[in-house]
């Protein structure tokens, strides 16, 4: 009778068992499987992927039109003229006195202190000449609002009503404007009484041909804000009188601005601004959106920016925020900021932890409008970014987006 072989059977099991860890094993990736996914966490980074326009193909179109912004918070009153651009400056002075009707106004004059901006920036520029003209505003307009385009020949007079030409370089500097003491007078009159013919809706500061130069004066929002002195004589009595209670804004524009294959534009004041479509079907539809970076790269010399943008981190910036309409100029209220330039690129992170990137929302299903991109101080100055285009001759300047994503399935 045979024996049997000890041990036999244990170690037998122990091979089974090891072939079948071995099976296993070997149908498994480093990935997680499809249910495994779904239960991943937003944040755990264990089955996010990167999607790197500098390695997968996406399609990226770019248009750069001009949205016309109000400029009234700005700290510059900008007036002149160079090349392509002219600057008006708009100023309306309020609370007038009640009791100088029928007074005799002797001399009215504005005083401006120079605020050292002037654009171009080039230091030449800075010790350039402007030239303008004061002429009525002759409609009702509210300057904390109004813009560019809702102003026509109509709008302003036609008639001198004082002018200046200088080179005002320093800071703080004091510019004297005469006025005609007529039209003060009839500011007078309709503080008076409103029902007076001639109403004050304020004055325009029309470039004249011998600018060459757009420089910029303290506005409302600074401590040295214009000031109106008028000297008026009433029942033989002669008072000074002086006013700094005014609204301010500045209507830029610029008639020959356009991108090309290398560069497209973005420009505070005036304001040109950039919309970026993405064409995101080569992501997941079901893909949650950890992090989304959107690099950006500046031309230096084709770009023009102020002193004080290029010496302050804090304005140094260009911002983007999720396009809303057809026309491409509504955004949300939610907006994304880069940090300053590093090597002349800017880096804007579109994802936060209060609110759902403009890249989930596309994949979700929302109307893909775009990306709003403009310059951090769009209402403020006339910098202008130079940003190399999504056809550049360069690949390595190109705009590049990096996603960060988790691929899920549907249960």
């Amino acid at each position: 009778m045979q024996k049997p072989l000890k041990g036999l059977l244990p170690t037998a099991a122990l091979i089974f068992c090891f072939i079948l860890i071995s099976f296993y094993s070997e149908g498994c990736s480093d990935e997680p499987s499809s249910l495994g996914l779904n239960l991943v966490p937003p944040g755990d980074t264990g089955g996010v992927r990167i999607f790197d326009t500098n390695v997968d193909t996406m399609q990226i179109t770019m248009a750069n039109p001009k949205k016309n912004v109000n400029t009234s918070a700005s700290q510059y009153l900008m007036v002149g003229k160079t090349g392509n651009y002219d600057s008006k400056a708009l100023l309306q002075f309020y609370n007038l006195s009640r009791d100088y009707d029928s007074a005799t106004v002797n001399s009215a004059t504005i005083t401006l202190r120079y605020h050292n901006y002037y654009f171009p920036s080039a230091q030449s520029d800075s010790l350039g000449q402007i030239n303008f003209d004061v002429y009525k505003i002759q409609k009702s307009l509210t300057l904390s609002t109004v813009t560019l385009d809702s102003v026509d020949n109509n709008t302003f007079g036609n008639i001198s009503q004082g002018s200046y030409t200088g080179t005002p370089a320093d800071d703080s500097e004091e510019v004297n404007i005469s006025l005609n003491t007529s039209m003060v007078k009839d500011w007078l009159e309709y503080s008076a009484d409103t029902s007076y013919p001639n109403k004050n809706y304020g004055i325009v500061l029309s470039t004249g041909i011998s600018s060459s130069v757009i420089k910029g004066f303290y506005s409302r929002n600074t401590d040295l804000k214009p000031r109106l002195q008028i000297i008026v004589t009433k029942n033989s009595d002669t008072d000074t009188l002086y006013y700094d209670v005014s609204a301010t804004t500045s209507l830029a524009n610029n008639t020959m601005i356009s991108p090309t294959n290398e560069l497209f534009f973005l420009q505070s004041g005036i304001a040109y601004v950039g919309i970026m479509k993405f064409d995101m079907t080569r992501l997941p539809s079901t893909a949650t959106i950890n992090d989304v970076q959107l690099y950006l790269t500046m031309d230096p010399t084709s770009s023009i920016l102020s002193n004080k943008t290029l010496s302050d981190n804090a304005l140094n910036k260009l911002g983007a925020a999720r396009v809303t309409d057809t026309a491409g100029l509504q955004t949300e209220v939610k907006k994304y900021f880069s940090s300053s330039p590093a090597n002349n690129v800017f880096t804007l992170r579109l994802v936060s932890s209060d609110n759902v990137s403009p890249f989930q929302r596309w994949l979700t299903g929302e109307t893909n409008y775009g990306l709003f991109l403009y310059p951090f101080n769009m209402q403020s100055n006339l910098d202008m970014y130079a940003i190399y285009n999504v056809i550049a001759s360069d690949p390595s300047k190109r705009p590049r987006l990096v996603i960060k994503y988790t691929p899920r399935t549907t249960p």
